[in-house]
């Protein structure tokens, strides 16, 4: 405001004219030219001093003037209000922040972000991290308790009646009571297929004959004796004929045969009926209770959870994020961190898919990141009435005068240039109309 400018120059030369009309109308008294003269730089240099003393006003107390000057600093804090007001309603309004949003499409510059390899190999790694993170704050100890206990407590409280229909059915959709049955008929195979089998079928036939023989008469004992003498009864032959029509039972047990089947639904029957009895569902039940007791559940949480952060901590997220992406390689490696790398790769991408194939998805994400911006576009239109108005507030009287008049530092010239030009005018017109009237000066 202090700069002198073209309005100043205006007005000096206004005045300088005005003293040189003052000169030509003392030299020349009786001059209509030096009388016009006069009356117009008169009126040109009191219209310039008056839009001076209007602009001046406004800043500042010209000449020390006091009365209805100074107004800006003055009215500052209405200045101030009004201009949040005006930040707050006129340039953030609620329409006019909704039709910016609604001219400025979002959606497909989201879409290329997302689709960019840098962003992805960002949310993979803040994810992998987050993960990594949570795992390393957690107490071993107290956690593979909080687990043990959940698990026991859970292993309790399943009905016995449930956990043996649960079993039972697992086994039968999966045949693999068939599978057990099968392995169960192949290991007692093998053992009556070995040299001990055939000797001990051939003690239990020595015992048996001999305990017939005790309870015969004197006659029966001596031909039991007899045919052994000659022969007849041979029990190592015996043992080593029973030990092989054992061994072809227990081969077309093991094949899918007719008595293969038949045994096993017999089996299959058996096992039913017996699950069926309160003797086998008490047992189950002090099983589960003995098993949530007796195993070591908390040692292996424990070592199970230290594993994990082990497996997790050692992956390098780039090299995990290349062998995820890579064709080759689509299958997660055996490292857990690679299998969580791999997860939240196809997880991405799967998510790529849908915001750029799947409408409904693209819609619904659309709206809301429409209504995420809308509100979060709303709650800052207070706080920039809170940062307009506390720029302003701190500003000193200097700076906020400043301020107002480098914005609009050219009308201001213009208007005092104009007082000039104006009062020029206006005064020629009021000479001429008084001349012309026959009226003196």
């Amino acid at each position: 405001m202090n700069r002198w400018n073209t309005a100043d120059t205006t007005l000096l030369c206004a005045a300088l004219c005005f003293l040189t009309a003052v000169g030509i109308k003392v030299t020349f008294p009786g001059n209509v030219v030096a009388e016009g003269l006069l009356f117009v730089t008169e009126a040109a240099l009191v219209g310039g001093i008056a839009d001076w003393f209007a602009v001046t006003a406004l800043f500042k107390k010209p000449l020390g003037f006091p009365f209805h000057t100074a107004i800006l600093p003055r009215r500052r804090k209405d200045f101030v209000k009004a201009s949040v007001v005006m930040v707050q309603q006129e340039f953030f309004s609620r329409r006019t922040i909704f039709k910016k949003l609604g001219d400025f499409k979002l959606m497909p510059r989201i879409v290329d972000y997302f689709a960019r390899e840098s962003t992805r190999k960002l949310a993979v790694t803040e994810l992998f991290n987050v993960v990594k993170k949570y795992i390393a704050a957690q107490n071993k100890e107290t956690r593979s308790k909080q687990i043990a206990n959940e698990l026991r407590r859970i292993l309790r409280d399943i009905p016995a009646q449930g956990l043996i229909d649960d079993f039972g059915g697992h086994f039968k959709r999966n045949n693999k009571d068939r599978e057990i049955f099968i392995g169960i008929v192949k290991a007692l195979r093998k053992t009556a297929a070995k040299p001990e089998t055939c000797d001990k079928l051939q003690a239990i036939l020595e015992e048996y004959a001999n305990e017939k023989t005790k309870n015969m008469g004197g006659f029966s004992i001596l031909m039991a004796g007899l045919a052994q003498m000659l022969d007849l009864v041979n029990f190592e032959e015996a043992a080593r004929i029973m030990q092989v029509q054992l061994l072809k039972l227990l081969d077309e047990l093991a094949a899918d045969s007719q008595l293969h089947r038949r045994t096993l639904n017999e089996c299959r029957l058996k096992i039913s009926e017996l699950s069926e009895t309160p003797a086998f569902k008490d047992l189950v039940e002090r099983i589960q209770i003995d098993a949530a007791t007796a195993l070591p559940l908390e040692e292996a949480i424990e070592l199970a959870l230290i594993h994990l952060e082990k497996q997790i901590t050692t992956v390098d997220v780039e090299e995990a994020l290349a062998k995820a992406q890579s064709a080759k390689s689509h299958k997660p490696g055996k490292s857990l961190g690679v299998l969580f790398v791999t997860v939240f790769n196809d997880e991405y991408d799967r998510f790529l898919r849908l915001l750029r194939e799947d409408t409904k998805s693209r819609a619904a994400f659309e709206k809301f990141i429409d209504e995420l911006t809308a509100r979060a576009a709303l709650h800052a239109q207070p706080l920039v009435g809170t940062v307009a108005k506390s720029a302003l507030e701190r500003l000193t009287e200097e700076q906020l005068n400043n301020l107002v008049y480098d914005k609009a530092e050219q009308d201001f010239i213009w208007i005092r240039l104009n007082g000039s030009i104006v009062g020029s005018v206006v005064g020629l017109a009021i000479f001429i109309l008084i001349k012309a009237a026959g009226l003196s000066v």
